[in-house]
């Protein structure tokens, strides 16, 4: 990711729209599949760590990333349960955690050897939360920018899993309400010639709320039902018991 993005990312993760729905999706996940209290949580590729503050209500988390600065802001947030590592190679032992987030992740690195890192840290029957931006043709500036290697289909998100054991429990769509408009948005970006701006930042209030808003009624269909087309894929796979 851009370096420069890293600052947007800290000052907006809090209100920004897109941030709050997603951990609104992975919040619903773990209290569906995790009955246990005081779990042991992973989240790899933990950015400037608001997402490691609310895994933190569900038990023990750590977070590794890449990136000093990165840490550094998850640091300035109190966050000290942090390692500076790579996604396919995690420096923690073998079954260590519950559930390890991979919170757009998956599309930055080596996919195959992330899940098996992935993979051994997980305790058994333990589980692994995935979102990964969604389908091929909305490439734009933008994936560049956070140097995307790829998106995902659901089916494509699934043979990557599959290939390790791991079993799906629920694999669908979400912000199926952005796909045309989020389309066309970029794409005029990318014909101004000029440098492009954060996707990150907040340019209206009213909009950052309206499509909260939107977001709330989606997730309380996909609570129910998956999504047939979305701008990213959520999944929640479980691995199988080894013992």
């Amino acid at each position: 990711m851009r370096k420069d993005l890293y600052k947007d990312l800290y000052t907006t993760e809090d209100a920004h729209w897109w941030h709050i729905a997603k951990r609104n999706f992975v919040e619903q996940l773990i209290n569906t599949y995790s009955q246990n209290k005081g779990i042991s949580i992973l989240d790899v590729g933990c950015g400037t760590g608001k997402n490691l503050e609310f895994l933190g209500h569900h038990g023990e988390v750590w977070g590794v990333d890449i990136s000093e600065d990165a840490l550094l802001f998850c640091k300035k947030r109190g966050l000290l349960q942090v390692k500076k590592g790579e996604a396919e190679k995690l420096p923690f032992d073998n079954e260590t955690f519950d559930i390890v987030c991979a919170l757009d992740v998956l599309e930055h690195v080596d996919d195959i050897k992330s899940i098996k890192e992935i993979k051994r840290v997980l305790k058994n029957r333990g589980s692994i939360i995935i979102t990964v931006p969604a389908f091929h043709w909305l490439w734009s500036t933008w994936d560049e920018i956070l140097h995307h290697k790829r998106r995902y289909t659901k089916r494509e998100l699934e043979m990557v899993l599959d290939k390790e054991g791991f079993v799906i429990q629920r694999n669908t769509y979400i912000h199926s309400f952005l796909i045309i408009p989020i389309f066309i948005v970029r794409k005029l970006k990318e014909l101004q010639h000029k440098i492009y701006s954060s996707d990150f930042q907040i340019n209206s209030l009213f909009v950052n709320k309206l499509l909260l808003f939107i977001s709330k009624l989606e997730q309380m269909w996909v609570n129910r039902y998956d999504m047939p087309l979305g701008t990213s894929v959520l999944c929640i796979a479980q691995k199988r018991n080894t013992k």
